[in-house]
């Protein structure tokens, strides 16, 4: 087949985080598969007009304020002669409503949707722009098949109105051999490790919140945190303010190895983001035998198994985030059973499955392209 994909970021994007990660691991074995895939992106400093990656053919067209209408007219002026088999629309920002005017099959791809969480991070009135495009999905949509990559994201998809019968999912995986090729070398005192992007809806600041309480029993307890944002700069300034500075180490951007070896040191990994479409490191964390625990939030709702690969916590419960974090420190024999399990639940996750599973589900929702 030769795949059209419309995306807001690519992989090398400053600004990519999962939602790329799904698009760029899933696609690159579907090149390999046979398939020829074309990807449109907006651009960014520094940014070649046209790359190819992973044998993934890359455009790269306006900003990304003007994206939107920017991949239109670039489709019809350059695209839309090329006769492509199928067009996928990775609705991870502004819904692009291709289905308005490409009149071939269709598919999306949704992560989940953002909501009243936009308001934590962008001014409102732009928060307000795009929770109102979300709440179109169905209108523009409702013909075309979506994928989703969680339970949590299918539910608020089918509950805007989206049939259920057009919701399926494709879910976050891992590289598994990378995990099964680092060895895991736990801490020899107690860790807790966050890798992610560094977003004000991510809450990062309400793991630090809870360290004092901690170090009056864990007086060597750290936490380490891996990945970049926009946030990055704000939340050091609340570590230092917080008097936690020697406590907290800052580890900026990982290679996939050191991320690797940081989750299999962590004793804990936690995550208290306001929402998630799954949480892909929640699964690497599980990879290298190391329980979670997250907010009692959509997506996190589905990549933890409460009580069996970590735990849920209320957000702004201090005193059980405190609680949970205690048990498992204190409890090496529990911490080891949720270990185990959480290395059995992150087996199930792999990108070929993934991409076998697309390649699939797309010839049944349109036989013509079998």
């Amino acid at each position: 087949m030769k795949i059209l994909v419309a995306n807001w970021r690519c992989i090398k994007n400053p600004e990519m985080g999962g939602a790329e990660i799904h698009f760029h691991e899933i696609f690159k074995l579907i090149v390999k598969m046979g398939h020829e895939v074309t990807l449109v992106v907006h651009s960014f400093t520094g940014a070649k007009a046209e790359e190819t990656i992973d044998g993934i053919k890359i455009y790269r067209v306006g900003s990304k304020f003007v994206f939107k209408h920017m991949f239109k007219r670039f489709y019809k002026k350059h695209l839309a002669k090329n006769n492509y088999d199928l067009i996928v629309d990775d609705i991870s920002k502004i819904p692009m409503d291709t289905p308005r005017y490409i009149k071939k099959p269709i598919v999306g791809i949704l992560h989940h949707i953002h909501g009243s969480t936009l308001y934590k991070e962008i001014p409102w009135f732009m928060a307000y722009y795009i929770s109102q495009c979300e709440k179109l999905i169905p209108k523009y949509y409702s013909k075309t098949p979506i994928f989703t990559v969680s339970p949590s994201t299918k539910n608020e998809l089918a509950a805007l109105g989206q049939p259920e019968e057009k919701i399926d999912y494709l879910y976050n995986a891992i590289d598994q051999e990378l995990f099964e090729n680092t060895k895991v070398e736990k801490s020899e005192t107690p860790l807790l490790v966050y890798v992610g992007r560094i977003k004000k809806y991510k809450q990062v600041e309400l793991v630090v919140d809870v360290l004092p309480k901690l170090k009056e029993k864990y007086p060597d307890i750290e936490l380490h945190i891996g990945g970049s944002g926009d946030h990055t700069e704000e939340l050091k300034k609340y570590v230092v303010e917080k008097g936690l500075k020697d406590s907290v180490k800052f580890l900026g951007f990982l290679s996939e190895e050191n991320k690797a070896k940081l989750l299999g040191r962590a004793w804990v990994f936690v995550t208290m983001a306001m929402k998630e479409g799954w949480g892909i490191t929640v699964i690497e964390a599980n990879a290298m035998n190391t329980p979670v625990i997250g907010s009692d939030v959509p997506g996190l709702r589905d990549s933890i198994k409460n009580e069996k690969t970590g735990y849920l916590v209320k957000i702004g419960n201090e005193t059980e985030l405190v609680s949970r974090i205690s048990e498992l420190i204190d409890d090496k024999e529990k911490r080891n059973e949720f270990s185990r399990n959480a290395k059995e639940w992150s087996l199930k996750f792999s990108w070929q499955a993934s991409a076998d599973h697309f390649i699939k589900k797309v010839k049944e929702w349109y036989p013509e392209l079998s």
